[in-house]
């Protein structure tokens, strides 16, 4: 499961809502970009970022807090509140932001999500659902609309959106346990990756979340408040203990080196995939040392045709790679590998290698 931090800022301020009321407000810090860095210092993997004066008044608002934030860390940030065009989610993007979360855009104009999801990518885009009694909030949580939480995920999946961030509003900020039913429905029925947001109080809440086979959890007061403690959190959620046994097992019993079909140094190409977005981060190779190595350690290992060694991912820069999944091709000579990557696979701080965009049009 991945742990989503998240920092709500309101006048350039971390802060956090009880319920969504901008008069219920908890100023926690006035510089954002420190928790973000205690953030990265304890595991986290991911920042949630929402400017919530950008929710209410739908255009981007605390630019400056959010760039500190961004360049602060090396750990990847998502961004929501008052996005509400295609000019703004690039203006997010330029900022550094990974991924922007739209929300009031795709109750109004879920077309708008498509357009988005082609422009930018659907690792770029992520849906925020926001739900009271039911019923699907807009405009900063002000406005309630028609559509039931359900519904709108399943337009959603039409749109080929991959993520979704889920808020019951009723809990948000109450430390009282998120709403792990209907996150759960919204998982099982969409099959989409759900990231439940609204109530996490205790690491008891976390293990509810996990058990229900919901892909994330969003951790706001209860980490202000000391009731989570983040870096243990990880420790149990996101280190490799408690990820890789079951996929350890599920890599030795997919592909066996045997079966690969190598080149004419004993080499064969990786390309190597976020496993929660399917992003395409970089291309390696590996020989049969650096395979049971990876097996071993579940840490990415490599071969450097260059240096002529076996290399693992992120050992100096901590950028590290674990394992998720390798699997082979139909021909058996490209091997497939879904990692969970600690900040930027690129050696240039980009995410991915492949950051530079191209395309040929036939005419």
């Amino acid at each position: 499961m991945r742990l989503y931090p998240a920092i709500d800022i309101k006048d350039g301020k971390c802060v956090r809502l009880k319920k969504g009321l901008f008069n219920e407000v908890t100023v926690y810090s006035d510089k954002p970009y420190t928790i973000a860095k205690e953030f990265e210092k304890a595991g986290a993997k991911f920042i949630h970022v929402v400017d919530l004066d950008g929710a209410l008044k739908g255009y981007r608002v605390n630019a400056k807090a959010i760039k500190e934030i961004v360049d602060s860390v090396s750990i990847p940030v998502e961004l929501g509140g008052g996005v509400r065009s295609l000019e703004n989610i690039k203006e997010v993007l330029d900022l550094g932001v990974y991924r922007v979360i739209i929300g009031t855009k795709a109750v109004e104009n879920p077309e708008f999500i498509r357009e988005a999801i082609k422009e930018f990518g659907p690792n770029r885009i992520v849906v925020g659902v926001d739900a009271k009694d039911g019923l699907v909030a807009i405009e900063g949580w002000e406005k309630l609309s028609d559509q039931t939480a359900l519904s709108l995920c399943l337009s959603m999946k039409e749109m080929d959106v991959e993520n979704i961030v889920y808020t019951d509003i009723s809990k948000d900020g109450m430390l009282v346990g998120p709403n792990v039913e209907q996150t759960k429905l919204l998982s099982d029925k969409t099959g989409i990756n759900i990231i439940a947001s609204g109530g996490m109080s205790c690491m008891e809440d976390l293990e509810n979340v996990s058990n229900a086979g919901i892909h994330g959890a969003i951790i706001g007061k209860a980490i202000y408040e000391k009731r989570i403690d983040l870096a243990k959190a990880v420790a149990k959620y996101e280190s490799f203990d408690a990820f890789s046994k079951e996929s350890k097992k599920e890599v030795i019993s997919n592909l066996n080196w045997s079966d690969c079909k190598l080149d004419d140094k004993g080499l064969i190409p990786v390309v190597v995939q976020d496993y929660v977005n399917n992003e395409v981060l970089m291309l390696a190779y590996m020989n049969e040392e650096a395979f049971n190595k990876t097996l071993e350690t579940g840490l990415m290992t490599y071969y450097s045709r260059s240096r002529d060694e076996l290399w693992t991912k992120g050992l100096t820069s901590g950028h590290l790679q674990y394992v998720s999944s390798l699997d082979i091709d139909c021909d058996y000579d490209t091997i497939l590998a879904k990692v969970r990557q600690v900040g930027a696979a690129c050696h240039t701080g980009n995410k991915s290698c492949f950051y530079r965009n191209f395309f040929i049009r036939n005419i």
